[in-house]
């Protein structure tokens, strides 16, 4: 799937704006993009359904043309109409859906309209929790009763694009670097393009960088490698960029291509065939007023921050975001673990049925992802009942649908089981690459005892190492902290506490050789459904929710600069 694009052969119409919000027979002003939850008051814990209206206005040269919407992000499920016809559905939050319109848009004025739905569901996505307390994994008395630990934002969270080409086109492309040889400066570009029927017969030119490529269409899917001599490779300290420019005579389309290649072993995870340590955060999209959606301020404050914190790395905690995320990733210099919208999986999850969901939503956040050199590893879920037997096919089975797309780079499962007690056991992280896990030493096990949780921890990773021989990302930890709350000695949410905790146990794991990284839970503080645990947000984050530094970010800061 390729992002709409404008350019002298495309047209692309954005919808950001204001819409019409019907809500019990009512209308009122929407902003899209955003969630309905934190514009209005009375929306804050509805799930609708709700009505999205806005009127599209089409020259009538344009309603001629191959015409496709594009709904970057619709949370959650919702019906599209055009002109009071049914065009299409989507099932899923986070991931974008097309839909062809192609002589359906009058010349004039359309109305496009979207019934919008934000249901948790048991053993669906978004995940309720479940009525009965069998299950291991879970966020009993929370309201909204989400089985996650972040607000369940409803609405058209991301843009819709309406594109117009022509009837000859681009479809999709794939980019493939993985065997480059950066030792030599040997850059291998693999570009395979395809076309739609129409663009059968024509001319097409491939350009990556100066050199420029020319042939006849013959087929609907074109290969051709590029072997670049003294190539710039792709990596944090040189986010270098190659233009590819794919040309038909009725359409064009550029992306931004970095050459770098990714490996690992048994202990290491390597960029461009050097070992990289990932210290970064899982964070939210997620924003004070705003709540979830794209906003593009918010997006170059926080690459501002990753960079003046001295990370290189984030996980796109616990769903894919934005494209606008990884274009900025990629242009910065900044490595991603890319998660499939999959949190609160419990056993009410291990079905046929929601598997082949689930097998749907990876292949599409790779199809989204696949040529964006940032990302450099697949996550298939976060903290899942994976001590459950049937978790073991389940999960296999979204490792090797991964697989089957892309081999270039790493698979994993983000786990909070496999601990010492044999009672959380995890029957699923075998088959994935690298071992990721959540601990809280210190927070909510060996709670106020930092040394304690510390040498409890030590003993959990080497067990883990031993068991598994595989390197070791720990993807979570760290401790609440309110901000302008200081205790000496330390107490639990005291910011002193909240920077001795991350600190030492980042010192910690340093001195461990098949440690890839640690990722500091959270970025920022964010929204939570209601829970006595959760004062409104869940504070674990080294900013604050309006992007302040707490003392630990300082900390992190100082000590990354080492690292």
């Amino acid at each position: 799937m390729l992002k709409p694009e404008s350019n002298a052969k495309r047209l692309l119409m954005n919808t950001t704006g204001i819409w019409s919000l019907e809500v019990n027979g009512e209308e009122r002003p929407i902003a899209v993009p955003g969630s309905w939850n934190e514009q209005y008051q009375d929306l804050c814990y509805e799930e609708g359904p709700f009505t999205y209206r806005t009127i599209l206005y089409i020259p009538e040269e344009l309603s001629k043309k191959h015409v496709r919407l594009y709904f970057s992000a619709v949370n959650t499920d919702c019906e599209v109409y055009l002109n009071e016809e049914k065009v299409g559905e989507n099932h899923i939050g986070y991931l974008p859906f097309e839909i062809d319109v192609t002589g359906k848009m009058k010349p004039g004025k359309n109305e496009l309209k979207v019934v919008v739905k934000n249901e948790l569901k048991v053993g669906g996505f978004p995940s309720k929790v479940p009525d009965s307390g069998t299950h291991t994994v879970g966020f009993f008395g929370s309201f909204p009763p989400a089985n996650f630990d972040f607000f369940p934002y409803g609405g058209i969270i991301r843009p819709v694009l309406v594109e117009f080409t022509d009837h000859s086109r681009i479809l999709d492309i794939w980019v493939d670097t993985s065997k480059s040889e950066p030792e030599k400066k040997l850059g291998r570009v693999r570009v395979k393009v395809e076309v739609s029927e129409e663009a059968m017969g024509e001319e097409m030119k491939i350009k990556l960088g100066e050199v420029e490529k020319k042939l006849k269409v013959t087929d609907r899917f074109i290969e051709e490698e590029f072997v670049l001599d003294d190539a710039r490779f792709w990596c944090p300290e040189d986010p270098h960029l190659y233009p590819l420019r794919i040309d038909l005579e009725r359409d064009e389309y550029t992306l931004d291509v970095g050459i770098r290649t990714i490996s690992w072993d048994e202990k290491r995870l390597y960029l461009n065939g050097k070992p990289i340590f990932l210290k970064g955060f899982g964070k939210h999209e997620e924003f004070p007023v705003l709540g979830q959606g794209t906003f593009y301020p918010m997006m170059v404050k926080d690459f501002n921050l990753l960079k003046w914190i001295n990370a290189n790395s984030f996980r796109t905690s616990h769903y894919p975001y934005s494209e606008e995320w990884l274009d900025l990733a990629d242009r910065l210099g900044i490595l991603v673990i890319d998660e499939a919208p999959h949190v609160g999986i419990t056993r009410y999850h291990y079905n046929p049925e929601t598997q082949k969901i689930a097998e749907d939503n990876v292949q599409r956040m790779i199809a989204r992802d696949k040529n964006h050199p940032s990302v450099i590893m697949w996550s298939v879920a976060n903290e899942p009942e994976s001590n459950h037997p049937d978790a073991e096919s389940f999960f296999k089975a979204l490792y090797e649908t991964a697989k089957e797309m892309d081999r270039t780079r790493p698979v994993v499962m983000v786990s909070m089981m496999d601990a010492p007690d044999e009672r959380t056991r995890d029957v699923a992280l075998k088959y994935f690459d690298i071992v990721c896990v959540n601990r809280y030493y210190g927070w909510y096990i060996y709670q106020g005892r930092i040394e304690e949780g510390l040498q409890a921890l030590e003993k959990d990773i080497e067990e883990l190492y031993a068991r598994h021989r595989k390197p070791i990302f720990v993807t979570e930890f760290g401790a609440d902290a309110i901000a302008g709350i200081h205790y000496d000695p330390p107490q639990m949410f005291s910011e002193e506490y909240q920077a001795e905790l991350v600190e030492k146990t980042i010192r910690l794991l340093l001195k461990k050789d098949y440690i890839i990284g640690t990722h500091v839970w959270a970025f920022a503080d964010f929204k939570t459904p209601q829970n006595v645990r959760r004062p409104i947000l869940n504070h674990k984050g080294v900013f604050t929710r309006d992007r302040q530094p707490k003392l630990v970010a300082h900390v992190l800061r100082r000590l990354w600069s080492e690292v």
